[in-house]
């Protein structure tokens, strides 16, 4: 479904972000991207979005290179989700799905019927239905949040991107989160990347994983990929990775217990 074949950027030539990624996600598959601050992950997405030119290499849709995919295809096929924070604007909730439609409406046209209607039938799909009048500066971060999922499906994309779509919610909401990106590829059957900085989190709802570093990069199944010793080398922070079952499911939680350092007798021990 989307395939990069060994992109790199750098804004400064001596600062290189990262550099020959090449992997392949299939279809109603979840990718997540995880990595410490400042390596590259969001200008990873930009990459994959056409928002940033990759230096070197090419992103492929469907087998076609993105480059020459026309603007309107392209955002008919994919769709994305930026973090959540505080909007001052006074679009309502329904106004601001609607602008997800766009590629169907048209610049300068109004919503048609259908139009309305799809922006019905996803508030319904995530249960913000009640929320269709309220301003979006009066949400809260969750209910924003999921008015922006709502925002990115109604125009039924192929291709999800989310952008650290679990950040600065709390539990309860994050967990909601996280159910509706697994629900919307076992249901929708959507192809989904996304950022987190929770291994957690990519071990509950990814199948793929890729980890970035500094000059390194690592892509494999999720539970292949988020390993201590993983943990270790591309976070620097020791960490137990246990597992618990819940009413539903086996989850898989990554427990950091301190920050890695080169004396450390347990790093030594167990990595050395």
């Amino acid at each position: 479904m989307i395939r990069t074949e060994n992109i790199s950027f750098y804004y400064d030539p001596k600062r290189v972000l990262f550099t020959d990624i090449s992997l392949e996600l299939e279809q109603n598959n979840t990718l997540a991207i995880l990595g410490p601050n400042g390596v590259g992950k969001t200008t990873f997405l930009r990459c994959l979005m056409r928002f940033l030119k990759c230096k070197t290499g090419a992103v492929f849709i469907n087998g076609v290179d993105s480059r020459n995919i026309s603007d309107s295809l392209f955002w008919r096929t994919v769709s994305y989700v930026p973090q959540a924070r505080t909007v001052v604007f006074g679009y309502s909730v329904l106004t601001l799905i609607l602008m997800g439609r766009c590629p169907y409406i048209g610049i300068g046209r109004l919503p048609k019927k259908e139009d309305v209607r799809a922006a019905e039938e996803v508030m319904a799909r995530l249960g913000i239905e009640h929320l269709a009048e309220h301003s979006c500066a009066d949400l809260s971060s969750g209910e924003l949040q999921m008015t922006l999922i709502a925002r990115a499906l109604v125009k039924k994309p192929s291709l999800l991107i989310m952008d650290e779509p679990e950040s600065n919610l709390d539990m309860k909401n994050q967990l909601k989160v996280l159910d509706t990106v697994q629900q919307l590829k076992d249901e929708e059957h959507l192809t989904i990347v996304l950022n987190t900085h929770f291994p957690t989190h990519a071990l509950r709802v990814a199948d793929k994983a890729l980890l970035l570093g500094k000059e390194k990069w690592l892509y494999d199944d999720t539970q292949a990929a988020i390993t201590e010793k993983n943990m270790v080398e591309y976070f620097g922070v020791l960490s137990e990775i246990v597992t618990m079952t819940s009413a539903v499911r086996a989850i898989h939680a990554v427990v950091p217990t301190e920050i890695a350092r080169a004396n450390t007798p347990r790093l030594a021990g167990r990595y050395g």
